[in-house]
């Protein structure tokens, strides 16, 4: 179902869909984050992440893919993927 976005947006694995956020969160001199210029209540890598989740969505929409509600975690910066806890600094061992 998702192999055109693999690995850029997605890295499957089993019945898990891990979607990978920008690689940055653009952060001006100031150290604020970017904001699109159309928009500027919109933080960009906001707005490029929300792009990749509604990219792999729509591929399981036509694919006729679910996703199990209470499974689903958005936007978040630190989970739990196969036994690798999943963070800005990268895979980490599941201390548990």
């Amino acid at each position: 179902m998702l192999q055109e976005e693999i690995p850029h947006i997605t890295v499957p694995y089993i019945n898990d869909v891990p979607i990978k956020g920008p690689a940055t969160a653009y952060l001006l001199e100031d150290g604020s984050p970017e904001v699109l210029t159309n928009n500027p209540g919109i933080k960009r890598f906001v707005f490029e992440h929300f792009n990749n989740l509604n990219c792999v969505v729509q591929w399981m929409q036509y694919c006729r893919g679910t996703f199990l509600g209470f499974k689903v975690l958005l936007c978040v910066t630190d989970f739990l993927v196969v036994g690798h806890r999943c963070t800005p600094e990268g895979q980490l061992p599941d201390k548990s």
